[in-house]
Protein backbone atom coordinates (compact mmCIF):
# COMPACT_ATOMS: atom_id res chain seq x y z
CA UNK A 1 0.00 0.00 0.00
CA UNK A 2 1.43 3.28 -1.03
CA UNK A 3 1.99 6.33 1.61
CA UNK A 4 -1.39 8.19 -0.29
CA UNK A 5 -3.33 5.07 -0.20
CA UNK A 6 -2.25 4.61 4.07
CA UNK A 7 -3.25 8.50 4.12
CA UNK A 8 -6.59 7.72 2.36
CA UNK A 9 -7.58 4.22 4.64
CA UNK A 10 -10.52 4.94 6.82
CA UNK A 11 -9.08 5.77 10.47
CA UNK A 12 -10.31 3.54 13.39
CA UNK A 13 -12.94 4.68 15.63
CA UNK A 14 -11.93 5.21 19.47
CA UNK A 15 -14.25 1.97 19.97
CA UNK A 16 -12.42 -0.41 17.85
CA UNK A 17 -8.63 1.48 19.18
CA UNK A 18 -10.17 0.57 22.69
CA UNK A 19 -10.35 -3.17 21.22
CA UNK A 20 -7.00 -3.53 19.60
CA UNK A 21 -5.37 -2.12 23.31
CA UNK A 22 -7.47 -4.92 25.45
CA UNK A 23 -6.32 -7.42 22.54
CA UNK A 24 -2.93 -6.28 22.32
CA UNK A 25 -2.86 -6.41 26.35
CA UNK A 26 -4.13 -10.04 26.51
CA UNK A 27 -1.61 -11.44 23.78
CA UNK A 28 1.40 -9.87 25.80
CA UNK A 29 2.39 -7.60 22.92
CA UNK A 30 1.69 -4.54 25.42
CA UNK A 31 3.45 -5.58 29.02
CA UNK A 32 2.43 -5.48 32.60
CA UNK A 33 3.71 -1.77 33.32
CA UNK A 34 4.13 -0.74 29.97
CA UNK A 35 3.90 3.12 29.40
CA UNK A 36 0.92 3.36 27.00
CA UNK A 37 2.54 6.69 25.44
CA UNK A 38 -0.31 8.63 23.07
CA UNK A 39 2.21 9.13 20.08
CA UNK A 40 2.86 5.45 20.26
CA UNK A 41 -0.27 4.18 20.11
CA UNK A 42 -1.24 6.83 17.15
CA UNK A 43 1.75 5.13 15.39
CA UNK A 44 0.60 1.88 16.23
CA UNK A 45 -3.14 1.94 15.30
CA UNK A 46 -2.77 4.85 12.56
CA UNK A 47 -5.19 7.01 13.97
CA UNK A 48 -5.42 10.64 15.51
CA UNK A 49 -4.07 11.68 19.08
CA UNK A 50 -7.76 12.64 19.74
CA UNK A 51 -9.17 8.92 19.25
CA UNK A 52 -6.07 7.67 21.50
CA UNK A 53 -7.02 10.03 24.06
CA UNK A 54 -10.95 9.12 24.00
CA UNK A 55 -9.83 5.17 23.71
CA UNK A 56 -8.18 5.42 27.03
CA UNK A 57 -10.22 7.37 28.73
CA UNK A 58 -12.63 4.70 28.17
CA UNK A 59 -10.78 2.25 29.02
CA UNK A 60 -9.41 3.91 32.24
CA UNK A 61 -13.58 3.99 33.27
CA UNK A 62 -13.28 0.40 32.79
CA UNK A 63 -10.48 0.06 35.06
CA UNK A 64 -8.84 -1.55 32.03
CA UNK A 65 -6.01 0.90 31.95
CA UNK A 66 -4.71 3.02 35.04
CA UNK A 67 -3.75 6.51 34.50
CA UNK A 68 -1.02 8.24 36.74
CA UNK A 69 -1.33 11.84 37.18
CA UNK A 70 1.09 14.14 35.25
CA UNK A 71 2.15 10.82 34.13
CA UNK A 72 0.30 9.14 31.67
CA UNK A 73 -1.72 5.91 31.03
CA UNK A 74 0.18 2.21 31.73
CA UNK A 75 -0.85 -1.13 31.59
CA UNK A 76 -2.27 -2.63 35.18
CA UNK A 77 0.23 -4.86 36.73
CA UNK A 78 -1.54 -7.89 38.33
CA UNK A 79 -2.13 -7.70 42.33
CA UNK A 80 -2.70 -11.02 42.84
CA UNK A 81 -3.80 -10.33 47.04
CA UNK A 82 -5.78 -7.17 45.98
CA UNK A 83 -7.53 -9.50 43.58
CA UNK A 84 -8.07 -11.97 46.12
CA UNK A 85 -9.68 -9.66 48.37
CA UNK A 86 -11.99 -7.78 45.75
CA UNK A 87 -13.73 -10.98 44.82
CA UNK A 88 -14.08 -12.34 48.21
CA UNK A 89 -15.78 -8.60 48.67
CA UNK A 90 -18.17 -9.18 45.67
CA UNK A 91 -18.92 -12.73 46.52
CA UNK A 92 -20.47 -11.09 49.78
CA UNK A 93 -21.96 -8.30 48.27
CA UNK A 94 -23.64 -10.50 45.36
CA UNK A 95 -24.54 -13.08 48.08
CA UNK A 96 -26.53 -10.42 49.28
CA UNK A 97 -28.16 -9.27 46.60
CA UNK A 98 -29.09 -12.72 45.20
CA UNK A 99 -32.31 -12.25 47.73
CA UNK A 100 -33.95 -9.58 44.88
CA UNK A 101 -32.52 -11.54 42.35
CA UNK A 102 -35.04 -14.61 42.95
CA UNK A 103 -37.72 -12.43 44.70
CA UNK A 104 -37.99 -10.11 41.40
CA UNK A 105 -36.74 -11.66 38.36
CA UNK A 106 -39.55 -12.63 36.37
CA UNK A 107 -40.15 -15.56 33.67
CA UNK A 108 -39.25 -12.83 30.64
CA UNK A 109 -36.28 -11.46 32.82
CA UNK A 110 -34.71 -15.14 33.22
CA UNK A 111 -35.33 -15.19 28.93
CA UNK A 112 -33.43 -11.97 28.52
CA UNK A 113 -30.57 -13.44 30.86
CA UNK A 114 -30.89 -16.23 28.72
CA UNK A 115 -29.88 -14.29 25.59
CA UNK A 116 -27.07 -12.24 27.19
CA UNK A 117 -24.86 -15.23 28.18
CA UNK A 118 -25.88 -16.65 24.68
CA UNK A 119 -24.41 -13.69 23.29
CA UNK A 120 -21.04 -14.34 25.64
CA UNK A 121 -20.70 -17.53 24.88
CA UNK A 122 -20.40 -15.90 21.15
CA UNK A 123 -18.13 -13.61 22.37
CA UNK A 124 -15.94 -16.17 23.89
CA UNK A 125 -15.66 -18.26 20.65
CA UNK A 126 -15.68 -16.10 17.99
CA UNK A 127 -15.39 -12.40 19.38
CA UNK A 128 -12.60 -10.08 20.73
CA UNK A 129 -11.48 -9.85 24.22
CA UNK A 130 -13.40 -6.36 24.55
CA UNK A 131 -16.66 -7.96 22.96
CA UNK A 132 -16.22 -10.84 25.56
CA UNK A 133 -15.51 -8.31 28.37
CA UNK A 134 -18.79 -5.85 26.93
CA UNK A 135 -21.06 -9.32 26.87
CA UNK A 136 -19.94 -9.79 30.25
CA UNK A 137 -20.57 -6.84 31.99
CA UNK A 138 -23.96 -6.43 30.21
CA UNK A 139 -24.77 -10.06 31.73
CA UNK A 140 -23.43 -9.10 35.24
CA UNK A 141 -25.57 -5.32 34.64
CA UNK A 142 -28.75 -7.14 34.15
CA UNK A 143 -28.23 -9.36 36.75
CA UNK A 144 -27.45 -6.75 39.39
CA UNK A 145 -30.66 -4.45 37.65
CA UNK A 146 -32.94 -6.74 40.15
CA UNK A 147 -31.01 -5.13 43.12
CA UNK A 148 -33.67 -2.95 44.95
CA UNK A 149 -30.76 -0.92 47.07
CA UNK A 150 -29.16 1.50 44.27
CA UNK A 151 -25.92 2.25 46.37
CA UNK A 152 -25.41 -2.11 46.58
CA UNK A 153 -26.01 -1.63 42.74
CA UNK A 154 -23.38 0.38 42.20
CA UNK A 155 -20.91 -0.89 44.44
CA UNK A 156 -21.25 -3.65 42.59
CA UNK A 157 -20.75 -2.55 39.14
CA UNK A 158 -17.65 -0.67 39.89
CA UNK A 159 -16.17 -3.41 42.10
CA UNK A 160 -16.90 -6.07 38.72
CA UNK A 161 -14.56 -3.48 37.24
CA UNK A 162 -11.25 -3.86 39.46
CA UNK A 163 -9.23 -6.81 39.40
CA UNK A 164 -11.03 -10.26 38.34
CA UNK A 165 -14.10 -7.98 37.08
CA UNK A 166 -11.88 -6.35 34.95
CA UNK A 167 -10.85 -9.92 32.83
CA UNK A 168 -7.40 -8.45 31.24
CA UNK A 169 -5.28 -11.75 31.02
CA UNK A 170 -8.14 -13.09 33.19
CA UNK A 171 -9.31 -15.79 29.99
CA UNK A 172 -6.45 -16.58 28.79
CA UNK A 173 -6.78 -20.27 28.05
CA UNK A 174 -10.20 -21.98 26.42
CA UNK A 175 -10.53 -23.77 29.78
CA UNK A 176 -11.39 -20.50 31.28
CA UNK A 177 -13.98 -19.15 28.73
CA UNK A 178 -15.85 -22.53 29.22
CA UNK A 179 -15.84 -22.34 33.16
CA UNK A 180 -17.14 -18.21 32.58
CA UNK A 181 -19.22 -19.38 29.55
CA UNK A 182 -21.20 -22.09 31.94
CA UNK A 183 -20.89 -20.09 35.00
CA UNK A 184 -23.83 -18.03 33.46
CA UNK A 185 -25.83 -20.74 32.78
CA UNK A 186 -25.40 -22.33 35.83
CA UNK A 187 -26.61 -18.97 37.38
CA UNK A 188 -29.82 -18.96 35.54
CA UNK A 189 -30.63 -22.16 36.33
CA UNK A 190 -30.47 -21.61 40.34
CA UNK A 191 -32.45 -18.23 39.43
CA UNK A 192 -34.91 -20.36 37.30
CA UNK A 193 -35.20 -22.73 40.41
CA UNK A 194 -36.08 -20.04 42.66
CA UNK A 195 -33.06 -21.82 44.74
CA UNK A 196 -31.69 -19.07 46.50
CA UNK A 197 -28.85 -21.30 48.44
CA UNK A 198 -28.14 -22.75 45.26
CA UNK A 199 -27.56 -18.91 43.30
CA UNK A 200 -25.69 -18.06 46.09
CA UNK A 201 -23.18 -21.09 45.77
CA UNK A 202 -22.89 -20.56 42.31
CA UNK A 203 -22.30 -16.99 42.38
CA UNK A 204 -19.23 -17.77 44.47
CA UNK A 205 -18.03 -20.45 42.26
CA UNK A 206 -18.53 -17.80 39.62
CA UNK A 207 -16.31 -15.32 40.63
CA UNK A 208 -13.57 -17.85 42.22
CA UNK A 209 -13.47 -19.27 38.98
CA UNK A 210 -14.19 -22.48 40.40
CA UNK A 211 -16.13 -25.81 39.02
CA UNK A 212 -19.91 -25.47 39.21
CA UNK A 213 -21.02 -25.91 42.80
CA UNK A 214 -23.16 -28.41 43.37
CA UNK A 215 -27.32 -28.66 43.47
CA UNK A 216 -27.56 -27.73 46.50
CA UNK A 217 -30.73 -29.84 46.79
Amino acid sequence: MTAAQQEAAPKPSSDEISQQIVTDINKGALSPGEWLKQIDLEKRYGCTRIKVRDALTNLHSKRLVEHIPNRGYRVPQPDPLRIRQVGEVRALLECHAAVDVIALATDADIEILRGLAEDFKQAAYHGSSFAQIEANYAFHGKLYSFCRNDVLRETMLDLRQRGPAAPVGQWQTMDQLQKATQGHFDLIDAIEKRDLPLLQARITSHISGSSTAPDAG
